[in-house]
Formats: structure tokens, sequence, C-alpha cells
């Protein structure tokens, strides 16, 4: 309910195209007059009377123009359960295709295939300085290990709903895969210039903590399960990833953890949100 509540914060504002004015009057006639010193015979009658050829437009015709259609509006007509499954499917076919590549490493001695995921379905500045910019993309649908996929997929699964509903399916996809494509090049651009290092890194997680903390700013109040156990205030449980992220980034903790992505996951869907209540997008 809470959410239907906020939903009307986000509604586009109103343009100059949808004021419609009242047309001016038009004065059929005027009332006659008598020259002075003239007879009454030579008496001149002045009116004015309404163009029949090409008549001057009403001004909300002349001033009113159509209404734009947004880029990629064609989204909006995706249903959103075809938006929410099909991110689901996607990281479970690139998780399948991970798995096959590794199997194919360890039985078969073969690298090819796991060499080719790691050139396309993981972000590093050897990727893209080598023209493979789409990993910006692919990495925010890529997981390598089960617990990894397991706790993404899990708070996605709960998460995106309330969002999509909100967002609706253009908007949803934009929060979702901006948000990965910022996150991915602020980590590149955090192991490469402050660490001095090139790790590939992969996983949906700065895409989905955009959307948890998008949630977390329009209903601060409403309590996340954390871990699906622990019941907290929305605002709490983003402020205490975003404080464990950015200590672990700054103090280099969990190497193993794209901790500069998070971060900046978190920080993008806050952004987004203030940008959508500021009507800026």
């Amino acid at each position: 309910m809470a959410f239907l509540q906020v939903h009307h914060a986000f509604r586009p504002p109103l343009s100059c195209g949808n004021l419609i004015r009242a047309p001016l009057l038009t004065r059929t006639f005027c009332r006659p007059y008598i020259l002075r010193h003239r007879p009454f015979t030579q008496s001149r009658f002045f009116s004015s009377t309404l163009r029949q050829r090409n008549p001057r437009p009403y001004p909300h015709r002349q001033f009113t123009h159509p209404k734009e259609q947004p880029s990629f509006g064609f989204l909006d007509a995706v249903p959103q359960n075809t938006v929410f499954w099909s991110i689901i499917t996607i990281n479970g076919v690139v998780f399948v295709m991970w798995f096959m590549a590794s199997e194919r490493l360890k039985q078969k001695r073969d690298p090819s295939s796991y060499k080719w995921m790691v050139n396309n379905f993981t972000d590093s500045w050897r990727n893209v300085s080598s023209g493979r910019i789409w990993t910006l993309v692919t990495s925010c649908f890529s997981h390598e290990d089960i617990p990894h996929i397991l706790f993404n997929g899990f708070t996605f699964f709960f998460m995106a709903r309330p969002v999509l509903s909100i967002l609706g399916s253009r908007r949803f996809i934009f929060l979702y895969m901006g948000s990965g494509m910022i996150a991915n090049i602020v980590s590149i651009a955090w192991l490469n210039l402050v660490r001095g290092r090139d790790n590939g890194s992969h996983g949906a997680s700065a895409a989905i903590y955009s959307v948890v903390s998008f949630l977390a700013c329009v209903a601060p109040k409403m309590t996340f399960q954390l871990y699906g156990i622990i019941p907290i205030p929305a605002w709490l449980a983003v402020a205490g990833i975003f404080a464990y992220d950015t200590y672990s980034a700054v103090n280099d903790k969990r190497k193993r953890t794209d901790t500069a992505g998070h971060v900046a996951g978190l920080l993008a869907g806050v952004g987004y949100f203030l940008a959508r209540r500021s009507r800026i997008l």
C-alpha cells in the first residue's frame, strides 16, 4: 500500500502542451457610428467579419505541440512479469554457461570455453580497452558460483517486484542496466587507479543493490528481512550495507568481492530516486 501512495510522486510533470486555453471571442459586428459633418446618407458603417479562408488558429491550436515519445518508449508495453522473469532467466542461462565452461576445463583440460566466458562476461579494463565494451552489460548477468547466484537471485526475487510496480518496465530496465554499467565503470577505475590491479569482476550485485537502495528511498520504514530471518528497517539495512562495503573498499578488505561496485550501485539507486523526485528523469 505504501508503494501505491508513493507512486503519485513519480507522475510526469504537467507540460504546456497539456494546457488547453479557451479560444478568444471574435466579434462578428461592431456598433456602427456616423461620421460628423456628413449627411446621414454618407454615413459609413464599419464591421469586422469572420475570415472565411485560412482562419487564424486559436492560441491552444497554435502553440500546442504533439506529445513526444520517450526514448525506448516501446519498453513500456513490455509486461512487468516478462521483465522480471527475463532477468532471472538470463542470469540462470549465463550461470549454466559458466558451469559448462568450468567442467570442460576440469575434465578435458580445455580452457577455450572458460577463457571465452572471462573475455565476454567479466568487466575489466583489459576487456574494455580491447573493444569488448559489451562486458559492462553482460557482467551484470554473470555468476560463476552457486552461493553468489542464490544470494543475488533471492534478493532480486523479493525486491524487484515493488520497484517494477512503481517505475514500470522501461524505467526499471534503465535503473537496473544503467546502475550496473555505472558500477562496473567505477569498479574498473577504482581497481586500476587506486589499487593498481585489474581484477575482472562479475555479478548482478551492484544492479540489484541499486534496486534495493531505490526501494529504501521510496519506503524507508519498510521492513527488510535480513537473510530472510532478521527484520530490519529498509533505511538501516541500506545504510549498514553502504557503511560495510565502503569500509571494505577503502581498507582493501574482502578482495574477492567487488565492494567498490557495491557502493557505486547503492549510490546509483539513490541518485535515480532523487532524479525522479526532482523530475529530471
